[in-house]
């Protein structure tokens, strides 16, 4: 799977799983703050999403993978096998 596809994929589980407004949700939108509005209970429904569709665990993860789309995007291409 390549970073599109990816990035694909988590923006329509931010849509259908978190009610993330797709108009308003880009790759680079920030996803904790005013915005977006996500918080630290989304956080784990997120690792948990990354965990079992892309392998990576993102437990023990800092705050900085979890900023956007494509930060997490990021994250998983640098730690799949």
């Amino acid at each position: 799977m390549n970073q599109e596809e990816v990035k694909s994929k988590l923006k329509s589980f931010f849509m259908s799983d978190l009610g993330v407004d797709g108009d308003v949700l880009n790759y680079d939108t920030p996803l904790f703050g005013e915005e977006i509005g996500l918080d630290s209970v989304d956080s784990l429904e997120i690792i948990s999403f990354v965990d079992s569709n892309f392998g990576v665990s993102m437990t023990g993860a800092g705050k900085e993978p979890f900023q956007s789309i494509d930060t997490i995007a990021d994250f998983i291409a640098k730690h799949q096998a």
